[in-house]
């Protein structure tokens, strides 16, 4: 287990356009690794033969394996947002029912894309909280669900709060998705855990 206090900055800054495009280069190769093979699948000596980038070479700007694997991460973050933010707005305009459906199979096509790297924050805390810390999609999504509650006010439960109705369907159905995503042997049917967490979601709606 990695200690508390280890960060993923760069070892030093690539200034000039050559250094930066090395960066990008091994950023992008291990970024593409992350999906075809996970992360315990990576090293750096891998890295350097893809890339054709020598080893010294990349620990010029790079203290260990974990910085390079969270700087792709970053960069897939970064990259993923534009679409994720349109998703969410489109979604919150449809129907509870539908917009339910259709976030949950969101979370778990994209929690099944990404399952050895989120396995990976998962044993890495003190990544997991950099990655949540650099991010505004906690609050882009808080944010989403409760313009859609207040649009459907009169379809979910009175006596909760908008905000509250949020909070509770997106924690709950992540946090359930990720631990059913923590180990390679799934505790219970995928398309149980899909059913599931849309009946438990269906429980905000007054009817």
């Amino acid at each position: 287990m990695a200690s508390d206090n280890r960060s993923s900055r760069l070892r030093k800054a690539p200034q000039q356009h050559r250094s930066r495009e090395l960066v990008a280069k091994i950023v992008t190769a291990t970024g593409k690794l992350l999906l075809t093979d996970g992360p315990e699948a990576i090293t750096t000596n891998r890295i350097a033969a893809i890339t054709g980038i020598s080893k010294g070479s990349i620990y010029q700007y790079f203290h260990t394996k974990d910085d390079i694997i969270m700087a792709a991460v970053r960069d897939a973050a970064e990259r993923q947002l534009p679409g994720v933010r349109s998703a969410l707005a489109a979604n919150a305009l449809a129907p509870p029912h539908q917009m339910m459906d259709s976030a949950i199979d969101m979370l778990i096509a994209f929690t099944t894309d990404n399952a050895p790297t989120l396995r990976y924050l998962n044993e890495n805390p003190e990544f997991a909280r950099e990655v949540e810390a650099s991010s505004n999609m906690p609050v882009l999504m808080q944010t989403m669900m409760t313009l859609h509650v207040q649009q459907y006010r009169d379809q979910y439960h009175a006596d909760l709060e908008p905000e509250t109705i949020a909070w509770l369907f997106i924690n709950s159905a992540i946090t359930t998705t990720l631990m059913f995503f923590q180990t390679d042997r799934s505790p219970i049917d995928l398309q149980q855990l899909r059913v599931g967490l849309k009946r438990m979601a269906y429980g905000l709606l007054t009817s």
